[in-house]
């Protein structure tokens, strides 16, 4: 029997999912003709399909050695290496599979992958341009393409791509939730459910679509329906550690859940994801003479709510004494993501980065405490933190509950945000921060203006917060005000209400209690910060959240002398505004039940006198408090952790 009989005999038997014969009929061929590269390339393809990996990358190693003039062979060792997403050398394999074949079009498609992984846009780009000259109708060139121009803010070439590929493929699942998720970065989340459930329609159990489709109904605000579709996508895949993340993140703008509720469903996740993995005991490295070695992981270090409170402390960490490391998980970074870059800290880029080789990187930087920064936010490593990569783990900041993790081992919060009846509710120990655990780093912002002298009846009432802590509950009780006081307004303004069809949705929602449009007032999403802080300022009072509160717009409208209307809760997502309005001394603008809420609101409006004084005074009042003064609040922070540390020696 020939070489080519045996080959063909071994790939009939591969294809027909038999694999343990294919396997063996590979292994007779290299051992019979231990130089034919064929049978190393082969046998090499079959172990990255079972997801062995280490023994394909040394097959077709051996296959290239053995002839190394087949752009397949490098093609192939590209792909090994991008299941594994290390990324760098997938692309050095892909550009020699294009140097031998330059017309070589899956290779340019990987190629740009890899690229675009490697946050090189603009290789990216020419690439996948590269590869549509060769084959204009390569679908999944367009796709990629469209998606690498979303990620750089060009939707108009976004949607052409991804409109070419859709025409080609007009049943392709993918190209239908890609163009999704391009509408859902436009903020328009009609147009990306019409596409969502065509994924859907098209591969009814592709979790990534179902996934995405959750999200989508999560930013119109249909939280229940987003609650279900969730659930929908773990009884598929139990393993989708993200969706279980946004199952407990979800729950927290759920009115009707309760904190007992909320709390068990983390412990039940944090012992599920535990039981994953086996936790090792690490070498504490630290010692008394010797600088501490802080961690940071985040998804958010760039323009996110996160970067206007951790900020203030990466500037003014004392380098004598604490190493700081950046474990940047930054799906697409910014601007912002470069002045982090920037300060005094060891940055390393975790984006895409499996667990094993970033714990290896903890390990040898010898970290003596990693400091969560996103608890089950999107883009979270949970799973990093269950494989106890440090000895001691925090968190805090991105995430207004606990991580239920038995690895994590405190919390920082502050007494205000969590009272000593909350402790049972968190499998963390917790670490206060008073009088607030949060310090603010106010953007570039315009001036405070003099308030105009305003009727008590025309007051403009005003909520920057998103469209999922706006449920039905917080609409009904918004409407109570606006009837009490029938020239009021109020100004909803989220990213959700660029979509025509959310923003008459929540006309709606309004109108079934009683409130006319007239007395609402609707902005869209602002991109220029300080046109952003601007629009505060035609607000007269700014009603905050329940149960899930504001904490940047609560920060933003203080600082922009604008009082704010909150409602104390039982657990830290209900009392954040609390927390901040006790740190200023204004507690008396918190309600502690609804009917406190309105009267609150009612009578401050009614106020001209103290509207006028808080307006003048609260950015003084801000700038003089421990909420923007942050080499006090870098100090106490260093000491919290400092005393986490001195437990463990």
């Amino acid at each position: 029997m020939t070489i080519a009989s045996l080959l063909k005999k071994a790939l009939i038997a591969q294809k027909a999912g038999d694999l343990k014969s294919a396997e063996e009929q590979y292994r007779h061929i290299r051992n019979t003709y231990p130089n034919h590269p064929d049978a190393h390339n082969l046998l090499g393809c079959l172990f990255m399909t079972q997801g062995k990996y280490s023994e394909a990358e040394q097959c077709i190693q051996k296959s290239i050695q053995i002839k190394s003039n087949i752009p397949f062979f490098y093609y192939h060792l590209g792909l090994v290496y991008a299941y594994q997403k290390q990324w760098k050398k997938a692309k050095d394999a892909f550009i020699k599979a294009l140097k031998l074949k330059p017309s070589y079009i899956q290779s340019y498609n990987n190629l740009g992958i890899a690229y675009r992984n490697l946050h090189d846009y603009a290789r990216a780009i020419a690439t996948f341009r590269k590869g549509l000259q060769y084959d204009h109708s390569y679908n999944d060139l367009h796709c990629n393409l469209g998606g690498v121009y979303s990620i750089i803010g060009d939707s108009k070439k976004a949607i052409n791509h991804l409109n070419i590929a859709l025409k080609n493929a007009p049943k392709s699942s993918v190209y239908h939730r890609e163009i999704a998720i391009l509408y859902q970065r436009s903020n328009l989340f009609k147009m990306a459910e019409h596409h969502l459930l065509q994924a859907i329609k098209y591969n009814p159990d592709c979790v990534d679509s179902l996934n995405c489709y959750a999200v989508n109904l999560k930013n119109q605000g249909k939280l229940q329906e987003a609650y279900q579709r969730l659930n929908q996508v773990v009884a598929i895949k139990p393993d989708y550690w993200d969706v279980h993340g946004n199952i407990l993140f979800l729950q927290h703008y759920m009115h009707e859940k309760s904190p007992s509720t909320i709390f068990q469903a983390h412990v039940d996740f944090g012992q599920h994801l535990m039981n994953q993995f086996a936790t090792q005991e690490h070498k504490y490295h630290c010692n008394k003479d010797s600088q501490i070695r802080v961690g940071y992981v985040s998804p958010d270090f760039k323009r996110h709510s996160v970067a206007f409170f951790i900020e203030s402390i990466l500037r003014n960490h004392d380098c004598q004494t604490f190493e700081i490391f950046c474990y940047a998980n930054v799906v697409q970074p910014d601007d912002l993501t470069k002045v982090f870059q920037s300060l005094n800290v060891k940055w390393r880029d975790i984006y895409d980065v499996p667990d094993s080789e970033v714990i290896s990187q903890i390990k040898a930087d010898q970290i003596d405490i990693l400091i969560d920064l996103a608890g089950h936010s999107a883009n979270n490593r949970m799973p990093l933190f269950a494989q106890k990569p440090a000895p001691i783990q925090i968190t805090y900041l991105g995430y207004p509950n606990t991580s239920g993790l038995p690895s994590m081992d405190y919390r920082i919060t502050d007494k205000a945000a969590d009272s000593q009846c909350q402790i049972p509710f968190n499998t963390e120990k917790l670490l206060y921060m008073e009088p607030c655990f949060l310090c603010y780093t106010p953007p570039e912002s315009p001036p405070i203006k003099k308030r105009p002298m305003t009727k008590p009846d025309s007051i403009l009432f005003g909520s920057f917060n998103t469209l999922s802590k706006i449920n039905d509950h917080v609409i009904e009780v918004w409407a109570e005000i606006l009837k009490q006081l029938p020239h009021s307004k109020l100004l909803v303004k989220n990213k959700s209400i660029t979509d025509p069809e959310i923003k008459a949705d929540i006309q709606n929602r309004f109108q079934a209690y009683g409130i006319h449009e007239t007395q609402l007032v609707f902005k869209a999403y602002i991109k220029n910060p300080k046109n952003h802080l601007s629009l505060y300022q035609t607000i007269d009072i700014a009603l905050d959240t329940f149960p899930y509160n504001g904490t940047t717009t609560t920060f933003e409208a203080l600082w922009m002398g604008i009082p704010v209307i909150g409602l104390v809760g039982e657990t830290h997502v209900s009392r954040v505004t609390y927390s901040i309005l006790n740190a200023l001394g204004l507690t008396e603008l918190i309600g502690c039940n609804e009917t406190e809420y309105i009267q609150k609101a009612i009578q401050l409006a009614g106020d001209y006198q103290l509207l006028r004084n808080l307006n003048k005074h609260l950015r003084i009042m801000m700038q003089q408090s421990i909420l923007t003064d942050a080499v006090t609040f870098t100090r106490k922070f260093e000491a919290l952790i400092r005393q986490s540390l001195n437990h463990r020696l």
